[in-house]
């Protein structure tokens, strides 16, 4: 069944780009046109990831196919490549990195593993790093640069050194807001984040993960805050950070 229902999904989209046949849209479209429809899929899969909604999930898994797809159909009517050599590469791609599962490569611990790992994606690369797309979103970006220096041994020995950084960071940011630095409050506050975001390494948390948690928490909190004040008709623009606090804790609590 499987090989039928990708065959029928890739002549949709052949379809969907026919000169004369196709969809209006969909024709004019250019592999620089779809990638903002294809990062936005991205979040919608993560979404039904955090919401456990599999039916959902399914649904955007393949709405994110669909994008995969469009991008192969658009490169093979230049010629470039096909739906099946993307599928070939990554197949030859996994096989050659898991040569413990496929072949009878040994390693001795999960470390010697990720440094093989690295090693072997980096071979072509002058810095460790050049294979981190600037495209990501800060935050990935961020928790890419960590993983890779971590994995050659450029990290903190545990999690209080981690901290200890974030401290330094703190007391680093408050010393520039005194002299009213601007340009060296955004550096001092950027380096903050990014130590902060270190610590979530190191616990081996997403930041990602934890962040989208913290946000759903806030957003939880502060819609029983705006009944709260819509109830005791109290005007939101008119209240004072002291009382936002007493109602804050009191939402909190409840």
């Amino acid at each position: 069944m499987g090989k039928t229902e990708i065959q029928k999904l890739l002549n949709v989209m052949k379809r969907l780009r026919d000169p004369q046949k196709g969809c209006p849209w969909d024709k004019k479209q250019t592999i620089e046109t779809i990638i903002p429809h294809t990062i936005e899929e991205v979040y919608e899969v993560a979404e039904q990831v955090y919401n456990k909604n599999f039916d959902k999930l399914k649904e955007e898994l393949g709405d994110l196919l669909f994008q995969v797809i469009y991008i192969s159909q658009i490169a093979s009517e230049k010629k470039k490549f096909n739906f099946n050599d993307v599928v070939k590469t990554i197949t030859s791609k996994m096989i050659a990195r898991h040569p413990h599962v496929f072949k009878s490569k040994k390693f001795q611990n999960m470390k010697d593993f990720k440094l093989w790992w690295e090693n072997s994606k980096n071979k072509e690369d002058i810095s460790i790093l050049d294979s981190i797309p600037v495209t990501l979103p800060a935050l990935q970006e961020a928790n890419k640069i960590q993983k890779k220096v971590a994995s050659v041994g450029f990290e903190y020995k545990n999690n209080k050194e981690a901290l200890n950084k974030v401290y330094e960071e703190i007391d680093e940011l408050i010393i520039e807001i005194k002299h009213n630095n601007k340009k060296r409050i955004k550096e001092e506050l950027g380096d903050l984040i990014f130590a902060t975001l270190d610590v979530s390494r190191k616990l081996k948390l997403d930041p990602e993960i934890i962040l989208k948690k913290s946000n759903k928490k806030f957003k939880t909190r502060w819609k029983k805050l705006e009944k709260y004040i819509k109830k005791e008709n109290f005007n939101l623009n008119k209240i004072s950070i002291n009382e936002y606090n007493k109602i804050w804790q009191k939402v909190k609590k409840d």
